[in-house]
């Protein structure tokens, strides 16, 4: 089978015998393609486009053959949610990273430059196209930029998190509050 795109148009298949007309009609989620060939030639194909295709050959001669094929379009990660979050000290925090890909997305997470293992206090949890990375006790130390990175055999790519304190701790954090706030300061 050959998959790329095809605009929906009426065609007949023609068989060896001369008697004999095929028609072929191909489903895609209740869309149906005919074609004038025994394949569907979808050009430019898209991931909206991946689904079960079903072929189903009918002549006068004889009752319908039906034929299914799932379509699979793998495309690279891109970042769909990423979450920076606050939280005070001695509370537990958590930063979420979401990808679509197909194939699903490994994640890893960064602080600074270093890669994060769950230890000390952190926890990484992946599902799927989502992670998470959990922090159990929340000190200064944890305060700060983190890299979510989401990668698969197609692509790699990353979103940049923060992890700030709750009451702030220093200019860009209380700015952030005062945006946050209804209240006006002078000072």
């Amino acid at each position: 089978m050959i998959i790329h795109r095809l605009q929906p148009k009426r065609g007949l298949l023609k068989s060896t015998s001369p008697n004999n007309i095929l028609l072929c009609i191909f489903l895609l989620l209740g869309r149906e393609f005919e074609g004038e060939e025994e394949y569907l030639e979808i050009l430019g194909i898209t991931r909206e486009q991946s689904g079960k295709y079903e072929c189903k050959a009918a002549n006068e001669v004889s009752s319908a053959d039906v034929k299914q094929v799932r379509v699979t379009v793998n495309y690279p990660p891109t970042i769909t949610e990423s979450k920076s979050n606050e939280a005070a000290t001695g509370r537990q925090a958590l930063l979420k990273c979401e990808a679509s890909a197909v194939p699903t997305p490994d994640f890893e997470w960064y602080r600074d430059d270093t890669r994060i293992n769950s230890a000390n206090g952190l926890e990484i949890k992946s599902m799927g196209s989502q992670s998470l990375l959990m922090v159990a006790n929340v000190t200064e130390e944890h305060y700060g930029n983190y890299t979510c990175v989401a990668a698969n055999k197609l692509g790699v790519t990353n979103a940049s998190l923060y992890l700030y304190s709750k009451y702030g701790s220093g200019v860009g954090d209380s700015r952030r509050l005062l945006q946050r706030s209804a209240c006006t300061f002078t000072l």
